[in-house]
């Protein structure tokens, strides 16, 4: 049972940028909040993604809320800012509804069936 294995760093050694995960994950497989350490860090991944979701958000209304300026480079960039944020939020929607996918496959497989990958 590979998925069971979390990697340890030697004191001294830089972490990754994965550790924040691995470590939300780890707590949430010991507290029994997960059937496996894949569920585990595909609810971890799939609640910072919807953190970040909401954070985009809340700045798309602001954005959307201001009134012109007049002045055409601003207006031209709060409007590219409105296009790119939109397209930010999109795109964390096709990560979430892959993540919601594999928590499912990590659900059905359970933690003593082998897991497939793709």
């Amino acid at each position: 049972m590979s998925e069971g294995i979390v990697p340890l760093r030697q004191k001294g050694e830089e972490g990754s940028a994965l550790d924040r995960f691995d470590i939300a994950a780890v707590a949430l497989l010991i507290g029994g909040q997960a059937a496996s350490l894949q569920a585990a860090r595909a609810v971890v991944i799939l609640n910072d993604l919807r953190a970040q979701r909401d954070q985009m958000t809340a700045v798309l209304v602001d954005v959307r809320g201001r009134e012109p300026t007049g002045d055409p480079e601003i207006d031209d960039t709060n409007a590219n800012l409105v296009t790119a944020i939109n397209a930010g939020i999109v795109q964390i929607d096709l990560f979430i509804a892959r993540g919601r996918v594999l928590l499912a496959e990590a659900a059905r497989s359970g933690p003593n069936q082998p897991e497939v990958s793709e």
